[in-house]
């Protein structure tokens, strides 16, 4: 074989019998010709490493069902060597049956064609080759980029799930077993962690404590944050024979002074309500720092927000924090939440509550799980272009009637 360029022919025919057109647009192309049967092919290929171009006629598209398997890896061979490929029919309506010859990327050629025209079709796949190697040169360089590329974000996605998972760790495992007491909790994270945290605990035989916190922002700073919180929330004092629960109030002061002291970048600041419940009283002692109040409803399904205000925590030090104290009663049902929550409210300005939208008036016949999750459904159809998806947590408390 000379240094000439190279086509290969792939034809069931003998060489001689060529259609006149595709030999006369070969001897005017002055190419080397490499002829075979489609089962010969691929060896070709291994063998003739100059071919610029490749020619697929079959005479006898009948017959041609046999040579599918070796033409479909021949298509797919010369893809990845970025060699054109075209493809002379002979019979159309025929050819069309036979999806692996008129292959994904080849050209077409009708048999009945001059050579003329079959020659200009050759000249330019020809001349097209070098961009086509080009090309699959720059396409090859960039899979060979994405590679690193996915691997990496592979062990992002696998180390963000098990921050996820840790994150869960830090989240009460069971709720208190009180008879008489219904509790639901929801926690939607709205990337791999949450900026959210919520915990309730037995403080002692007579009282639990409760409370939801929401760190500024979403994703990993947040989250952390929400550790930084879990950790530095100290609910009782322990004296060598005795103990001393300490004030909702004074809990929330402790911890922002704690954040404040941490000097904390980026001006991280979070948001949180704390509350102890008397099971045996009913009296619930509140306080909150910045975060959204929680909602009573009562056993006529009237529907109030229970005072307690004060300032965002880790932004100024020596901040009070107000203890308020509510009486509740049999049938009363208590939701504590984040502000992703905000979506089912509606406000009518900045020195009137929020109070739900209308459409959440049935939600106080509900019990207190089923309350929880009817408030999630309406949330995530609320969500969109307008409504960001947000981190939301429920806390719900329901007392028996009886």
């Amino acid at each position: 074989m000379s240094d000439k360029n190279c086509v290969l022919v792939v034809t069931d025919s003998s060489p001689g019998k060529l259609s006149d057109s595709l030999r006369g647009a070969l001897t005017q192309l002055d190419y080397d010709q490499c002829i075979c049967r489609p089962d010969e092919a691929l060896g070709q290929l291994k063998t003739n490493v100059d071919i610029r171009l490749a020619v697929l006629s079959l005479e006898d598209f009948e017959q041609s069902d046999k040579y599918g398997p070796e033409i479909s890896k021949l298509t797919k061979a010369l893809k990845d060597m970025a060699i054109n490929l075209l493809v002379i029919t002979h019979d159309i309506e025929t050819a069309g049956k036979s999806p692996s010859i008129l292959s994904d990327g080849a050209f077409r050629a009708d048999g009945f064609e001059s050579a003329d025209m079959i020659t200009g079709r050759l000249a330019m796949l020809g001349d097209m080759q070098e961009h086509l190697k080009h090309l699959t040169g720059e396409i090859n360089r960039l899979h060979a980029l994405g590679q690193p590329l996915n691997s990496h974000f592979q062990q992002v996605n696998e180390e963000m799930q098990m921050a996820a998972r840790l994150q869960r760790d830090f989240l009460p495992k069971q709720m208190p077993d009180l008879p008489g007491f219904q509790f639901s909790t929801i926690y939607r994270p709205a990337t791999w962690v949450s900026g959210d945290i919520y915990d309730i605990m037995r403080l002692d035989e007579d009282h639990i404590g409760m409370y939801v916190a929401d760190a500024v922002g979403h994703g990993m700073p947040a989250a952390l944050l929400t550790m930084f919180i879990k950790r530095s929330i100290v609910t009782k004092k322990i004296f060598k024979n005795s103990y001393e629960l300490i004030d909702p109030g004074e809990v929330l002061r402790q911890l922002n002074e704690d954040m404040v002291g941490q000097g904390l970048s980026d001006f991280q600041f979070a948001t949180c309500c704390y509350g102890i419940l008397n099971f045996k009283t009913l009296e619930l002692r509140l306080a909150s720092g910045g975060h959204p109040m929680p909602i009573r409803f009562d056993k006529n399904l009237e529907m109030f927000e229970l005072e307690s205000s004060g300032a965002l925590l880790g932004v100024f030090g020596d901040q009070v924090y107000k203890t308020q104290t509510h009486q509740l009663e049999c049938g009363d049902k208590i939701l504590m939440f984040s502000d992703g929550v905000e979506l089912a409210f509606e406000n009518e300005g900045p020195d009137k509550p929020m109070k739900f939208r209308k459409e959440f008036e049935d939600l106080a016949h509900y019990d207190i799980e089923s309350m929880s999750n009817r408030l999630l459904e309406i949330i995530e159809k609320e969500e969109g272009s307008l409504h960001p998806r947000d981190d939301v947590t429920i806390l719900g408390v329901e007392i028996s009637p009886s």
